[in-house]
Formats: structure tokens, sequence, C-alpha cells
């Protein structure tokens, strides 16, 4: 595969992981040989590469997608995101140093400031980094990879649920129990915390997506 075609991997699947790009969005071959200034070869070899990764589908004289996943694939999904970020919790309690605290205590005050304000937006970013600090904590570059890949599937679904009535409040007190665990050096009760913090957010997706479907 060319440099470019990589590169271009690499954007798209930072703008999916983002939420730049939603399930449903078109890729168009135009739009995006202006952006990156390359010729469609290139686009069409990264397009592929995404089809065959599950993270974009081709419609008949459409073009490209991003994959939208069905209520199953995405149940499945989380409850595989719930087990290892639990184990992402249990092992960060584990092995906590001072520079993990700041950084995780950075994601968790941003997600209070996020849900003061009312913002799903800045919510869903600061839950990320509240997340991704919690897998730097833990130190195990292979259990971060497969939480890395999970969330490019995932990513574009976990704000869903911030537009629910009382979700922002109900998730930073979720984050803040999890801290307090993890602080406490209680492996135990921060993958217990973490495990349920996921699912309960997974098991909403689906009625979500159906009402998304029936609008």
């Amino acid at each position: 595969m060319s440099r470019s075609a990589d590169k271009l991997i690499s954007q798209i699947k930072k703008d999916i992981a983002d939420g730049v790009l939603k399930p449903g969005d078109q890729l168009e071959e135009a739009a995006l040989s202006e952006r990156f200034g390359v010729s469609r070869t290139p686009i069409r070899e990264a397009v592929k590469s995404m089809v065959d990764s599950g993270l974009l589908e081709t419609r008949p004289r459409k073009g490209a997608f991003v994959r939208t996943l069905s209520a199953k694939e995405l149940l499945d999904l989380f409850d595989v995101a719930a087990e290892l970020e639990a184990m992402a919790s249990r092992v960060a309690a584990e092995k906590l140093r001072e520079s993990d605290i700041a950084s995780i205590k950075a994601g968790l005050d941003a997600c209070y400031v996020a849900a003061d304000a009312g913002d799903p937006r800045a919510y869903g970013q600061a839950n990320l980094d509240f997340h991704h600090a919690i897998h730097q904590a833990a130190g195990n570059y292979w259990l971060t990879e497969q939480l890395r890949q999970i969330e490019l599937h995932i990513n574009a679904y976990r704000s869903m649920p911030y537009d629910v009535r009382g979700r922002l409040e109900k998730s930073v007190q979720e984050h803040q129990e999890i801290f307090d665990a993890i602080l406490a050096g209680d492996g135990d009760k921060a993958r217990l915390l973490m495990r349920d913090h996921m699912m309960l957010q997974g098991q909403r997706l689906p009625s979500i997506l159906q009402a998304l479907e029936s609008t």
C-alpha cells in the first residue's frame, strides 16, 4: 500500500474515533482528493482497506460510507470493551503512580466542567481523556492496543446516551467512583465499577439506534 494511502487511513480513522465522521456519513472521493491533495488512486486503496477492516462499507453507485453497526454488533463490542476497560482499571489501581493520578484527575475534572455546562460534545472528549489516562496507567501495551482497535468502532456511539436527560451527571458520578477506587488501590472494586459503567452505556444503545432509525 502506498504511503499516501496509509496517511489517508490514519486520518480517516482519527476522524471516526473523534466523531468528526459519524456512522452513515459518506466519504466522497472528490472531497477527499481536494482535502488531502492526492489523486483518487490512494483514496481507493485506503477505502478498500477500511472496507476490509469493517470501518467503511460501500453502496452500489453511491460510494463509501462510515459503516453503521447493528445493535447486536454494538452490544457484542461493548461486552468486550467492558471487560478490557475493567481489566485496565484493576491494573491501574495496582500500579498507580503520582503522574497517573494527575492525568486521570485531569480527565475527571474536564468531565465535571463539561457536565456542569451541559455540553455533550465536550463531555465526549473529556470522557475519552479519562478512559485513556486509565489505559496509560495500566501500562500494558497489548491491552491498550486492543482497546484502541475497539474504540475505532464504538467511539462514534459512546456519546449517544449523553443526550438522555441526566446522563452526563450520572456518568461523571460513575467516573468519580471509579477514580476513588483506583486512588484507594482497590483493583477489584475499580474493575467492577468500570465494567458496570461500560455495560450500562452499551445496554442503552439499541433503543437509541432504533429511535434514530425511526426518525
